[in-house]
């Protein structure tokens, strides 16, 4: 699969994910054990969104 480009190198985190910024202000993302999978690009504005939910609370019910 091709790699979307983007502007910098991937982080790995806790979560067995990696991402990276895309040059369009997005976030890409991809699976730490799967790097030749998907690569799901989010943009800027979803991330914003998904943030923002974070911080009021909307995802509070998912944490155990």
């Amino acid at each position: 699969m091709t790699e979307p480009a983007h502007d910098g190198g991937w982080t790995a985190s806790v979560a067995g994910l990696e991402t990276a910024r895309h040059p369009d202000g997005g976030l890409l993302v991809r699976a730490l054990d799967d790097r030749e999978g998907p690569v799901l690009h989010y943009t800027r504005a979803e991330v914003d969104a998904f943030v923002r939910g974070v911080r009021d609370g909307e995802f509070d019910d998912l944490a155990g």
